[in-house]
């Protein structure tokens, strides 16, 4: 398996094959990298499904009483680039769980031997939330967090979310590479798009401003274009260094424990060989005894 394999050379990383969705072990994504039972998995998956679903429906909920100006325009829930985010967490845990399920219900806990459609579709959906995810995280609470004006809801979607992030990359067996920054890329890309034309086509924010965020203000456009372009080309892609470097660690920690526990295992071994030999001194001598008796 390439993502348990320690020592993998960083050039590799780099070849132009790696832009692609196509992976060796599609199995790789429908289990641990710990080799835990696959109930185990099968639990992990379903409680981040209902974990997702459930703060969703809160956040829009919420949202429509306590920050819209009028019930109707709880619709721009969906113009915010960390609700958009949320949502599409909530989509990839519904779409892993769905994959998870099906794979074990259905072809015996065994995906594919070359990588099917819905297990890249998940691959791509995982690259983009989780670099993503992490610098939301670290955007807000550097820039954005103003005391005394967070919420529960806020704390799910700047924080929590990351912490999910970190913790899947480090249970599954699902691989990171860096030349995936692209799709993250080209996510945050879009967004800045629909901001654009959402705000010129007369758009406003929940409270009735002319932006979405102070920070992207299409009527200063120099400043606004520094922000979306350190957004796009260096934001994002330290994101997905940083998510690579989880994913780093997972590989090490696997590594050297798979390496402790096999060397275990020959120490075992070659203890149950040597409390053969002591119990049994003259075995040989027995053997070729009983050979000579029996002629």
């Amino acid at each position: 398996m390439e993502n348990s394999s320690p020592g993998r050379s960083l050039k590799e990383e780099f070849r132009p094959s790696k832009f692609g969705l196509a992976y060796p072990d599609p199995d790789a994504f429908v289990r641990s990298q710990w080799h835990q039972p696959k109930w185990f998995y099968f639990i992990w998956r379903l409680f981040w499904f209902l974990w997702h679903i459930g703060w969703i429906i809160a956040s829009g909920v919420y949202t429509r009483k306590n920050q819209a100006r009028y019930p109707e325009e709880g619709a721009k829930w969906f113009i915010y680039f960390t609700n958009i985010t949320l949502l599409l967490t909530t989509l990839t845990c519904t779409v892993d769980f769905l994959i998870v399920l099906y794979v074990s219900a259905l072809r015996g806990g065994t995906v594919l031997d070359t990588t099917p459609w819905y297990v890249k579709l998940l691959w791509l959906m995982y690259n983009v939330i989780s670099s993503v995810n992490i610098v939301i995280t670290v955007v807000y609470w550097a820039v954005g967090y103003h005391a005394g004006n967070t919420d529960v809801i806020s704390v799910e979607a700047h924080t929590i979310n990351s912490a999910f992030i970190i913790l899947n990359i480090l249970v599954t067996a699902m691989p990171i590479q860096i030349l995936h920054c692209i799709y993250p890329m080209v996510y945050a890309a879009l967004y800045f798009l629909f901001n654009f034309i959402y705000i010129v086509a007369g758009g406003t924010d929940l409270q009735g401003r002319t932006v979405i965020y102070s920070s992207v203000d299409w009527n200063k456009p120099f400043p606004t274009a520094v922000v979306v372009t350190l957004g796009v080309l260096l934001a994002v892609p330290v994101g997905h260094v940083l998510v690579f470097a989880i994913y780093t660690l997972r590989v090490f920690l696997y590594s050297k424990v798979n390496s402790a526990s096999y060397s275990l295992r020959e120490s075992c071994l070659r203890l149950t060989n040597r409390t053969v030999d002591v119990n049994n001194p003259h075995g040989n001598e027995n053997i070729e005894m009983t050979n000579s008796a029996a002629v």
